[in-house]
């Protein structure tokens, strides 16, 4: 009783992880037993080898049967090689149209006439001339027969059978079945030498007479030829691969599944294999002994399974269920930690852990809010920034001094433009345009400001057409080029280039502001790297950048002085702004 006291002390003692990982442990320990038992003792040796013996039978006495179908063909093409017709044949030059060949035609045909499963029969001389009888339409490559990878073998023969599936590609059915050939060198019965040659085509059927007689009851078989080619057999055995290496008077498992068992049998002679797929009924190897322990087992999982049960109830279930109670306030918009006491277990981190999170939680919110307020504060900078007075009032006297001198039209056309610009930059209210938008916004800008600088810039747009529909944040080009045309291009005092384009690169979309104007120096860009320049429309547009985005990598500066300066923005592939979570009832 002390023992049991110390070792139930002990267990209680350990972590919830040690609890489950122990009383597991033994389950599984439990049933491995059980398990090996009767597989040593019951199943393994009775059913396997009263299964395996009978296989092996059936498959030597199928391989058997085959071996002496062969012989049949064996005896068959030695009748017909004995021909006198036949011989007569092939050591006349008359053709397949002759007398000669009618009469030996006519005794192939009569001997055949005592074998079944016949397909076809060849004869063919040495120039390549056959004569044949056959059941069916059957195409002759003779270029094959003609290549010594093919004849060779046969010539090795030396006048015995060799076995063939369509001859090597000799032969070919109309109806797509395959045949078996027997080739062999037709030798001359006085000089022994040969005149010619003898193919014997049968058809599958053979093969399928073999087991016809054994196949059902959860039997099944199947033929196959060298490495994987599936001859004829059911389609469970067409996924099957297996090494037709003769292997004598031993039939191999091939393999064992679930109630099932598949054995294959090279037969010995021969370049064929013959398998057996058996489904097992095992009911029919149940014996007294094997239900009784199974009711063993049937007891001892029922048993297992309840103590699992109390065991996940009484230090799982009840300790979480009194957390969660804990946590429901939180639907009602307390992120309030949870107090209550509980095991020094994984309940209990879950617990403490869950308070940490709610500590975290309460300051990514006070960060996140903060974040959103510059946020703001950024975009209404340059919306104030473009809305400039100075602006509005210089293109509205330029128009002005436009309906004095030039056409109506031209006129119509500013205003429409000045329109245009405004509408677009308000966007009504949205904080995020598409790259289309942007670029009109661009556009309008710039053609407005033609009509006070006339020639001074030109403008050119290369944008990658799939990124036109993509959402960037309002006005961050249109500051960009207010920044080239004021500080690049007057100052320089000629006509230059702005260049507008934007493309998808290594996972980054590229929107670049491009400029021939006089450039800035490497100490200028230094210092805006540093924070220390007085660009205030980039810095600003910058800042909009990164917090919209969430990351700092966001633009790089080239720029050689008195030639071109170069802003890229870079803007992480898809777009996807960084989440802002709002919350008015943290406390």
């Amino acid at each position: 009783m002390k023992k049991m006291a110390k070792i139930k002390t002990w267990f209680i003692s350990k972590k919830l992880k040690q609890k489950i990982r122990y009383l597991f442990a033994f389950i599984i320990v439990a049933y491995f037993l059980i398990f090996a038992l009767i597989y040593e003792f019951v199943i393994k040796d009775s059913l396997q080898e009263n299964i395996s013996k009978s296989n092996y039978n059936t498959l030597i006495s199928i391989g058997n049967g085959l071996t002496g179908e062969f012989q049949n063909i064996g005896t068959m093409g030695r009748l017909i090689m004995s021909s006198q017709e036949v011989i007569d044949y092939l050591k006349s030059d008359q053709g397949a149209d002759s007398v000669s060949a009618y009469n030996a035609v006519t005794s192939i045909y009569y001997t055949a006439t005592s074998f079944d499963n016949i397909s076809s029969i060849y004869v063919f001389k040495d120039n390549g001339e056959y004569i044949k009888i056959s059941n069916g339409i059957t195409t002759v490559y003779k270029g094959v027969m003609e290549d010594p990878d093919w004849y060779g073998p046969v010539e090795k023969k030396s006048g015995a059978n060799l076995v063939m599936v369509d001859g090597n590609g000799a032969f070919s059915q109309a109806s797509g079945e395959s045949v078996l050939s027997f080739v062999r060198v037709f030798n001359d019965i006085q000089t022994q030498k040969p005149i010619g040659k003898l193919v014997i085509n049968c058809s599958l059927n053979m093969l399928r007479d073999t087991w016809r007689e054994m196949a059902g009851d959860g039997k099944k078989f199947a033929y196959f030829h060298k490495k994987d080619q599936l001859l004829c057999g059911d389609a469970e055995f067409e996924e099957m691969e297996l090494n037709v290496a003769d292997s004598g008077d031993n039939p191999r498992n091939m393999r064992s599944g679930a109630g099932s068992f598949t054995y294959y049998y090279a037969i010995p002679g021969t370049p064929l294999a013959v398998a057996e797929h058996e489904q097992i009924r095992y009911t029919e190897y149940i014996s007294t002994q094997i239900l009784v322990i199974a009711m063993l087992i049937v007891l001892v999982t029922a048993a297992s399974f309840f103590t699992i049960s109390w065991f996940i109830n009484r230090f799982i279930t009840r300790p979480v269920e009194s957390l969660v109670g804990s946590m429901e306030e939180v639907k009602s918009g307390w992120l309030k930690r949870v107090s209550m006491k509980l095991p020094d277990d994984e309940i209990g981190r879950l617990k403490n852990s869950y308070n940490d999170m709610l500590v975290e939680i309460n300051s990514l919110i006070e960060e996140l809010l903060e974040k959103e307020k510059t946020m703001q504060k950024a975009e209404l900078e340059a919306l104030q920034e473009q809305i400039k007075p100075h602006f509005l009032y210089n293109t509205l006297d330029t128009i002005a001094y436009l309906a004095l001198e030039n056409p109506r039209e031209e006129v119509y056309d500013s205003i429409e433009t000045l329109g245009n610009f405004y509408r677009k930059f308000l966007s009504k209210g949205s904080r995020e345009i598409s790259l289309r938008d942007e670029v009109e916004i661009v556009r309008d800008y710039l053609k407005l400001q033609k009509l006070r600088y006339e020639d001074i810039f030109e403008d050119e747009y290369d944008i990658q057409e799939s990124l036109l529909d993509m959402k960037i944040p309002k006005l961050i080009l249109q500051p960009l080029v207010e920044n080239s045309l004021y500080h690049g291009i007057r100052p320089k005092g000629e006509k230059c280039l702005i260049r507008i384009s934007a493309y998808e690169k290594d996972d980054e979309i590229l929107i670049k502001v491009y400029d021939t104007g006089i450039g800035m120096a490497q100490s200028r860009i230094d210092a805006f790297m540093k924070g220390d320049s007085k660009s205030y429309g980039l810095r600003k547009t910058i800042e909009r950048i990164r917090c919209y985005y969430g990351r700092e990598d966001v633009y790089e500066i080239r720029s050689q002085e008195g030639y071109y300066c170069e802003v890229t923005i870079k803007i992480p592939s898809g777009g996807e702004a960084e989440t802002y979570v709002q919350s008015h009832d943290h406390r």
